[in-house]
């Protein structure tokens, strides 16, 4: 049975990493990131593989894929795509949106959006942090109030990937405060240009500039019971399935990354010389490099090992996409740096790339929660 598998988990990474290659790989990113480009063109063009709703059953637009071939697939891609922030703007669109709509949405909604969203035929982003919780999202005060026709919505929202661009939000607000996070909060899905409903200006970033963040103002929206995802009350359900989701996958893709700038890195070592002999003959620095394949074998693992959790339905699958959080991005962050010192001074410069690569890791520390976030839930969850 295994056999019969591994040989499909290849082919899904390699097809999706040839694409990547054709499509994705051309940009001069040098001037994407200084001039903070979104590339909406290849944006839709991500959709002919369905990279927007990889678990969508094909009836709806997707690829029908489990955790683990969806990961196969985002891996080959990240590895292949050199638009590190448009990776990131297609992933957090399809797992922070796509897929709670496939899970959780109406007869109608799956109906009318679901295809839009998994074929990236629109852009949604995710709103729920708040500037006065951060990553603590029981702490939420955006509030929606029940009227005769539905809610009205009150509040705020910040660092909301793809908030600039997007044509429609999910919305996470409390609906009942005496519950609390469970029970109380609930979710929407807007269009982006409901009244009310206002965008601010894209922030500046250190990395990841190629994706759109903002802030969201919500001044007496809107929204019929009928926006509502799942039932009222049932947004921490929604959100805690949605993130163990978006974790596996942006480990994938951290994983991808990780792996191109390992191979060019190891191609810089093998033709520089250093008094006549390449830098990969040098002892340090071929420790270095092993260290980095070291990192990316045990990252994979946990990928993969979480992406199972959430095919075989495991209880503990929150924890061990907490534990693959932990590991992959904090050792992803490490490689890079460690790899950035091999180029020596060659290695600051925008354009030799690998200082890009080094923002734009970065940000896996914070997105998704931080580590300290992940350590929370992985000794939270233990036995």
């Amino acid at each position: 049975m295994l056999s019969k598998a591994l040989p499909d988990y290849k082919a899904i990474y390699d097809a999706y990493f040839s694409f990547a290659q054709q499509h994705f790989s051309a940009a001069d990113m040098v001037h994407a990131d200084r001039e903070g480009i979104f590339n909406d063109t290849l944006w839709h063009k991500a959709g002919e593989m369905s990279l927007h709703g990889l678990p969508v059953d094909e009836a709806s637009g997707g690829r029908g894929y489990s955790a683990m071939q969806s990961c196969a697939a985002i891996e080959g891609f990240a590895k292949g795509c050199t638009d590190n922030g448009l990776t990131f703007s297609i992933l957090a669109h399809a797992a922070a949106s796509t897929v709670p709509l496939y899970l959780h949405g109406s007869d109608g909604q799956r109906r009318e959006l679901l295809p839009l969203l998994a074929q990236g035929k629109v852009i949604t982003c995710n709103a729920i942090t708040e500037a006065g919780s951060g990553s603590n999202v029981y702490e939420m005060s955006t509030l929606a109030e029940r009227t005769a026709d539905g809610y009205t919505i009150k509040g705020g929202k910040c660092y909301i990937t793809n908030a600039p661009v997007s044509d429609y939000v999910l919305l996470y607000c409390m609906t009942d405060v005496t519950k609390g996070f469970f029970g109380g909060v609930s979710a929407f899905i807007l269009p982006a240009d409901t009244d009310g409903l206002q965008r601010g200006p894209v922030k500046s970033k250190m990395g990841l500039r190629t994706v759109h963040m903002s802030e969201i103002m919500l001044d007496n929206v809107a929204a019929a019971e009928a926006q509502l995802l799942g039932k009222e009350g049932a947004g921490a359900v929604i959100f805690n399935e949605s993130m163990v989701w978006e974790k596996t996958m942006m480990c994938a893709m951290n994983l991808g990354q990780l792996e191109r700038v390992y191979e060019n890195t190891l191609a810089f070592c093998k033709k520089r010389k250093l008094k006549g002999k390449a830098l990969l003959n040098l002892t340090n620095i071929a420790h270095d490099m092993a260290d980095v394949k070291v990192a990316i074998n045990a990252a994979r693992g946990l990928v993969y090992d979480a992406a199972c959790a959430i095919d075989m339905r495991a209880k503990d699958a929150l924890q061990r996409s907490s534990v693959a959080k932990c590991f992959v991005t904090e050792n992803a962050v490490k490689c890079i740096q460690k790899m950035q010192v091999i180029y020596g001074g060659a290695g600051y410069l925008a354009e030799n790339n690998i200082e890009r690569e080094y923002r734009d890791m970065y940000a896996a520390l914070l997105y998704s929660g931080t580590a300290d976030i992940q350590r929370n839930i992985i000794i939270g969850h233990s036995n």
